[in-house]
């Protein structure tokens, strides 16, 4: 029993966490440089996930119907989570300007590919489609709550926030589109042309592993020399703290298997990288952005590892 629980966690995480270790490898080595992580990244944000999720979606069994509940334990989870990462920023940032970095950086998880990944090891095309599902009403979420913690808090004079460039942004999201056109696709009963679908896997089948590449490639294992108070704590509230949260109450509201593994994968996702990219554009404070990336993500995987044996072996997953 144990060594089957510790080859089920194995096979869940331990791929991730080569193809990380690969791309901080090719990297270092030049394989790849940031002109390629640039270029495929775009390339699996505008096309390879959106295929991912919009296939999944789209052969969704549309008698299993969206559980009203679970999305709204994961809104308002992750809804509170920012406002307890608020609460503890007035605590441990030095500067006021520092506190809209640390609330994204402890509050905004990395579910487009560091969880669609987990997921995908985990329970295949119906973990994905309920991870996608999920992150229809996360993402927006997210994106809204960034902006305004950021404009809040920015050092940038003349910072706002854009109401109508924030509707733009989410309506045009090649994610919210894919999971949008796939849900619709699975209500309609619409059969997915043959060429069209070997199209799409063909997008699929690239898109996590190249993902994964990039993430690794982007992790400056120099920001952990910067590594601060701050950072440590975005960094436990991230990946622990609010997973011990969720988790436990997930599991008082009826929920186990694929459905509780989501909520925990949801909620111990390591900071997207995304968070560094709009730290920037609100003059934020980059390197703390930086090193709350590099310490979940490296910190996420024995987290997940070691939930999900504990998970495995209690019998709720």
């Amino acid at each position: 029993m144990l060594l089957e629980t510790l080859l089920f966690t194995a096979e869940i995480t331990l791929p991730v966490c080569v193809m990380l270790l690969a791309g901080i490898l090719f990297k270092k080595k030049g394989v790849i440089d940031d002109h390629f992580i640039s270029v495929s990244s775009r390339l699996v944000f505008n096309f390879a996930l959106p295929a991912v999720i919009f296939l999944s979606l789209s052969n969704l069994d549309r008698s299993a119907g969206l559980d009203p509940m679970l999305v709204g334990l994961a809104f308002v989870g992750s809804l509170a989570g920012f406002f307890l990462a608020w609460l503890v920023s007035l605590k441990v940032t030095e500067k006021r300007e520092d506190r809209g970095v640390f609330i994204q950086g402890a509050a905004r998880g990395n579910l487009a590919i560091i969880g669609l990944a987990l997921v995908a090891n985990m329970y295949g095309d119906p973990g994905v489609a309920l991870m996608s599902l999920m992150m229809a009403f996360i993402i927006p979420l997210f994106n809204v709550c960034s902006v305004v913690v950021l404009g809040v808090y920015s050092q940038q004079s003349g910072a706002s926030l854009s109401i109508r460039g924030m509707i733009t942004d989410l309506i045009t999201n090649p994610l919210i589109i894919a999971v949008v056109l796939g849900v619709l696709v699975s209500l309609s009963g619409i059969g997915i042309p043959s060429v069209v679908d070997k199209v799409g896997r063909y997008f699929a089948q690239i898109s996590l592993p190249l993902a994964l590449l990039g993430i690794g490639g982007t992790l400056s294992v120099q920001a952990l020399k910067e590594t601060s108070l701050a950072s440590l704590w975005a960094s436990l509230l991230k990946v622990v703290w609010l997973p011990l949260i969720m988790v436990p109450l997930a599991w008082v509201m009826g929920y186990n298997g694929m459905e509780l593994s989501v909520v925990f994968l949801l909620f111990s996702c390591p900071t997207a990288v995304a968070s560094f990219v709009m730290a920037k554009a609100f003059n934020g404070n980059a390197p703390l952005a930086a090193n709350i990336i590099v310490l979940t993500t490296l910190g996420s995987l024995p987290v997940v590892s070691a939930g999900i044996f504990f998970m495995r072996s209690v019998g709720v997953v």
